[in-house]
Order: C-alpha cells, then structure tokens, then sequence
C-alpha cells in the first residue's frame, strides 16, 4: 500500500471521530510534520481525499472537510460538551451520549470545558454541529453565557434544567422523586428525617432541597437540613464525612432516617456513622439519589438509592431533531421519567416507629436487594437477583 493511502486512512479515521471539528485540517506542512513524511506525500494524501469527495480545496487554498459531502450522506456532526471534573454522573452522560451516536450516523466529538464562560463553549457553539448536547456543571451560569445558550441551535443540556431558558433539557432523577426515598423511610417506621447535601447549590440540588421540605411538611416529618455545600469541583464525599462526624461527635444528630441528596455524600455519611457505632439499616438508615446503582449495589452493606433510568430513549429523540435541521424542538423543554425505580439496599431497614406487623414483617415488604415498584404501582425487574 503507498504511503499516501495509508495516511488517507488515519485521516479520514480522524474525521470521523471528530478530531478536526474544532481547529480544522492541518496544513500541508504541519501534515507532513505529524505522518513524518515529506510535503510532496502529503500534498498526494490530501488531493486523494479531496478526489473522493471527503475534502475540498477552498478558494484561498486551504483543505477543509467537504460540509456537503456529510450531509449528503445524513452523517451526523455532533458535540458534546462536559465538565472537566470526573464524577459518576458526568462519565454516565458522556458514556450514553457516545453509545447513542455510535448507533447512529453521527460522529461525536466530545469536548471538556472548565467553566461556564469557558472560549471553548462559545467556540463549540459557533462552529455549527448539526447538534451539540451539554452536561450541566453545578456553577451559577453569567448572564453573558445564559444569552449565549438562548441564541444556540440544536442546543441539548443533559443533567440540569434550563427549559426556562428556553432551551431542551433531560434529566433523568427529578427533583420531585425524592418523595419516593422519604416515603420508603415511612414505611419503614421512621418517624425523623434528615437532609444531607455537600454538592455545591446549583439548580437541580435546590430543587431537591425544596421537594424533600415539601415532603416534610406534607407528611409531618420533622428533621434538619445538613448543607455544607463543596465549591464547584471538590468532591463531596469528604466534606460529607466531616459533616456528619461533626455532628454525631456533638450527640446533634438524632434522626433514625437520612436522605442524601448525592450517592457521594451518601458515602461519605455511610462512613461516619459506621465510624461511630452506628449500624446502618438498624440504628439508622440511609439513602440517595443514585447515579448508576452498580457502585451502591457493591458497597457494604449496600445502599438505597433511587435509580437513573437508562438515558439512551431520551438522547435518541435529540438525535432525531438534531437529522431534522430545521425542525422546531417538539414537546415539553423539560424531558424527564414520570417514575423512578429504588433500589432498597441494606443501608435502610425498620425504623423504631415500625407498625404492628413487627420489625420482621416490615422488614420482609421492603427486603434489601429488591427493586421496589414505583408509586404507581409498576413493578421493576429485580436486577439484583
């Protein structure tokens, strides 16, 4: 095989996965310099890819990638943009946006940002993907970065909400399904209930605060809010081990139920109160919002969280509007499950407050290791079995 075809191949490799979407095609020179062969084989790799329809010389002489071409084909160009900070949450997006595109015919290219006013999002934005979907980060968005999301097209912002901006959102925990963890602690008998956050207040984390308040008054179950926020990018679980070391150090603590308003801080709690004696799922029982319900599964003892459904119907419908070009967003802004599923592990058990039927029966309805129904009354698989 000549020289020129092979490199024709990595190249065309590396359009596909997106490499050039941002910065563009290298020059002749710079070509030449990355494959260490001479100008004369890269001018020839160039003029192969340019015969074939995948490139095209532009008036001023430079090669850029054919536009036409791709979308001849009905080839995709996507963005994604995620946060710099590695989280479970932020891996479960990227992983499902990139299983989503590879199912179709679309080529992702997945772009890291530090911070909302970051040049690169402006950059990802101007560029003009047919579709460029966002993974939230827990910062507060400048007013200069929120006009810029309004005037974005075929905009898809994963992991948060800004419908109010006008812009599609999916999520897939709604603040609201935080009844579903309160609830199961009723069940169990518990009859006071805590609130524990050490993610930093952004949207989603607010709402989740005000949905687990309006649970309490709704149900008449008192308990404290514990919120000692990290700064955007530290990670929660230390700050929530200290919280709750802190607080059981001073005898403060004394609810029977906790809610965690993140796996990461749930973690964190777990260890605290294990650290103090405390027997989890029989002196105290804690739960979360979960972020895949593979690592809670294998904690031990394992924990209650609620569960993500699998994101990949809801990115398909993006993807669908994204082929459409033109087509206005169909639907509700805010794409989220009417259900979640719990997962009920062994880090909640019996309350003091447990019925007649006794701590064995109520013990025996909400078995650790069952995927619960929802509220409802639809039933779950039990993956765990």
């Amino acid at each position: 095989m000549a020289k020129f075809s092979e490199y024709a191949k990595i190249i065309e490799e590396r359009i596909r996965r997106g490499d050039y979407a941002l910065a563009g095609l290298p020059t002749e020179t710079r070509l030449a310099e990355e494959m260490g062969a001479s100008r004369l084989t890269a001018r020839r790799t160039l003029q192969h890819l340019i015969a074939q329809g995948l490139l095209v010389r532009k008036p001023h002489g430079r090669v850029a990638i054919n536009v036409r071409h791709r979308r001849l084909s009905g080839h995709l160009q996507l963005a994604c943009l995620a946060p710099t900070f590695q989280s479970t949450d932020i891996e479960r997006w990227r992983f499902s946006v990139e299983r989503a595109a590879s199912t179709s015919k679309a080529t992702l290219r997945v772009v890291d940002y530090t911070h909302w006013d970051s040049p690169v999002m402006a950059q990802v934005l101007r560029r003009g993907f047919d579709g460029v979907f966002l993974v939230a980060n827990s910062e507060e968005i400048p007013p200069r970065t929120a006009e810029q999301l309004q005037r974005a097209k075929h905009l898809v912002i994963l992991g948060g909400d800004l419908s109010g901006l006008g812009v599609p959102s999916v999520q897939v925990l709604p603040p609201a399904s935080v009844s579903r963890l309160g609830d199961h602690l009723v069940q169990l008998g518990h009859r006071s209930v805590d609130c524990l956050n050490t993610q930093p207040r952004d949207a989603q984390i607010v709402k989740r605060i005000e949905h687990w308040k309006f649970w309490q008054k709704m149900r008449g179950i008192p308990g404290r809010l514990i919120d000692d926020p990290v700064q955007p990018y530290e990670h929660p679980t230390p700050r929530a081990y200290a919280a709750l070391a802190r607080l059981l150090k001073s005898g403060e603590f004394a609810a029977t139920g906790l809610i965690c308003m993140t796996e990461e801080a749930a973690i964190g709690a777990m260890r605290a109160l294990h650290e103090h004696g405390s027997v989890l799922g029989k002196y105290v029982s804690v739960c979360a919002f979960g972020n895949n319900g593979i690592l809670a599964r294998h904690l031990n003892p394992s924990l209650t969280i609620l569960e993500p459904p699998d994101a990949t119907p809801y990115l398909r419908v993006c993807l669908d509007w994204f082929a459409q070009k033109t087509a206005p967003w169909a639907g509700p802004l805010l794409v989220e499950p009417s259900e979640v599923s719990l997962f009920a592990g062994e880090s909640t058990g019996p309350g003091p407050a447990a019925t007649v039927r006794g701590r064995h029966a109520k013990a025996n309805a909400s078995a650790p290791g069952k995927v619960l129904p929802s509220e409802n009354g639809k039933s779950f698989v039990n993956v765990s079995a």
